[in-house]
C-alpha cells in the first residue's frame, strides 16, 4: 500500500518539476526590440528595448516591457495609456515601428498617428521617448 503513494507522490513532483522549469523557459526566450519615432520634420529617434531582463534605452523600460507582456508581444493590442484622454486637434504626424524579437518570435510594426496624445492613447509608454 505505501508503495503505490510512494509512486504517487514522486509523479506529481516530477510534473510539478516539469511545470517550474518550463514557464522560466518561455519567460527567458529573447525580448530585443529597436523602436522608432518619426515626427514630421524631424530626425527619427531610435530606442532599444530588452525585456526579460529589462534594459536598453527606453526611458521606462520596466513599464513598456510590462505592458508587452500585457499583450504577449502584440504591439497592435497594447492597452494605451491608463485613461485614455482626450487630445487635442493639433496635427503632429508621428510614425511609428518596432522590430525585433518577442519571446523568440518576430515583431514587425508600423503605424502613423495624428499627434503624440493619440500615439500614446493607443500604444501606452511603448513610443514615449
Amino acid at each position: 500500500m505505501a508503495l503505490p503513494r510512494i509512486l504517487a507522490g514522486a509523479a506529481a513532483l516530477c510534473v510539478a518539476a516539469v511545470c517550474v522549469t518550463a514557464v522560466p523557459a518561455a519567460a527567458a526566450m529573447p525580448s530585443t526590440l529597436s523602436l522608432t519615432a518619426t515626427t514630421r520634420g524631424q530626425a527619427p529617434h531610435v530606442v532599444e528595448l530588452t525585456c526579460d531582463p529589462v534594459a536598453g534605452t527606453h526611458p521606462d523600460a520596466q513599464l513598456a516591457c510590462l505592458q508587452l507582456d500585457q499583450v504577449d508581444g502584440d504591439i497592435a493590442n497594447m492597452p494605451g495609456t491608463e485613461a485614455h484622454i482626450f487630445c487635442p486637434m493639433i496635427f503632429q504626424p508621428i510614425k511609428v515601428s518596432a522590430t525585433g524579437l518577442w519571446r523568440g518570435r518576430t515583431v514587425l510594426f508600423q503605424d502613423s498617428y495624428t499627434n503624440s496624445c493619440e500615439r500614446d492613447n493607443k500604444t501606452g509608454n511603448l513610443f514615449r521617448f
